[in-house]
């Protein structure tokens, strides 16, 4: 999956509790068009593959993006959770098999040293990489943060540790942020200088931002909680704002983007249990990469090994 393009940006989309499971009944990907991201890749686009039982790897490739299916309960019992699994993703460790179980939704306070020196952002901060966080956090919350009273998400703590500023109204005024929630609809009411956006406008917002530094992270949270809430027609709905959304971000940007969407568990994807699921995380990359991921754990070393930094984590943490 390599190309002659060298990659100069790497943006990365976490998708809260998205996974892949085949086109059943209880699936909103199943059920819902995707003409935006089909019109990029080809009419056999699709988010509901027919995987095979405990399938993980390289499950198909559309025109020049490749869909994966990550292993998210990487040898731990019981159902994987944010905490440990957004832990995973952003250091290349087993959190899970660090602290003995599946933990979320926040990470667990055992695992705090390992998040905060050897989360991606720190460890290509080091390394003399310009690294970005581009979501946009509210006033009240940044206050709450400045008072150390905050619930932080775990990329949260992992951009604060690395010595990032939260991005604020300011930023999203000026174009340089994004709101969690996409389209910036839950700003507006409260804040009504800041426009609401359509999710073409905001995926064209995100590749403009994935530009400006060697690596960008965003997060976006309602994927998971319409899995919780099991509505298949607000997850339709959403559906459709994420096909718009994705496309546009991955028409805007170049051949020298590496492109990851990536999710920590499955939920959304399975509407008959309003828990988190054992399916495989979907994973879809536009770019070349240096190997085929196949669980959480192969997120952090694919940013890693393609900007040449170096991989191994030091010192093994053991909480």
């Amino acid at each position: 999956m390599s190309s002659h393009h060298a990659i100069h940006h790497i943006l990365l989309i976490f998708l809260d509790g998205v996974g892949l499971a085949p086109p059943h009944s209880d699936n909103p990907f199943a059920h819902t068009p995707l003409p935006n991201l089909q019109r990029l890749f080809g009419e056999h686009f699709t988010l509901a593959p027919a995987l095979k039982p405990a399938m993980t790897g390289h499950v198909a490739t559309y025109d020049n993006v490749h869909l994966f299916a990550l292993d998210a309960q990487l040898g731990v019992p019981g159902i994987p959770q944010s905490g440990t699994g957004t832990t995973t993703l952003l250091t290349g460790a087993n959190a899970a098999a660090l602290l003995g179980k599946h933990a979320g939704p926040f990470p667990p306070a055992a695992l705090r040293p390992l998040l905060e020196n050897q989360n991606i952002f720190t460890r290509l901060r080091h390394a003399g990489y310009e690294v970005a966080f581009a979501n946009a956090f509210p006033p009240f919350y940044l206050e709450r943060v400045a008072r150390g009273r905050a619930r932080r998400t775990t990329m949260t703590q992992a951009a604060l540790a690395a010595g990032l500023s939260l991005r604020s109204a300011d930023e999203m005024l000026q174009g340089e942020a994004l709101s969690a929630f996409i389209t910036n609809h839950h700003w507006h009411a409260a804040h009504p200088a800041i426009p609401l956006l359509s999710p073409e406008e905001a995926g064209k917002r995100l590749a403009h931002l994935a530009q400006q530094t060697t690596f960008t992270a965003f997060e976006h949270f309602t994927t998971d909680h319409l899995g919780h809430r099991r509505d298949m027609a607000a997850a339709r709905q959403h559906v459709a704002l994420l096909d718009a959304f994705l496309a546009a971000v991955l028409a805007h940007t170049d051949d020298e983007t590496l492109v990851i969407i990536v999710s920590d568990h499955g939920n959304f994807e399975d509407l008959s249990t309003k828990h988190h699921t054992l399916n495989p995380a979907l994973c879809l990359l536009k770019g070349a990469v240096p190997f085929e991921p196949h669980s959480l754990i192969d997120v952090t070393p694919l940013i890693t090994h393609t900007l040449g930094v170096e991989s191994p984590l030091h010192p093994p943490y053991q909480p």
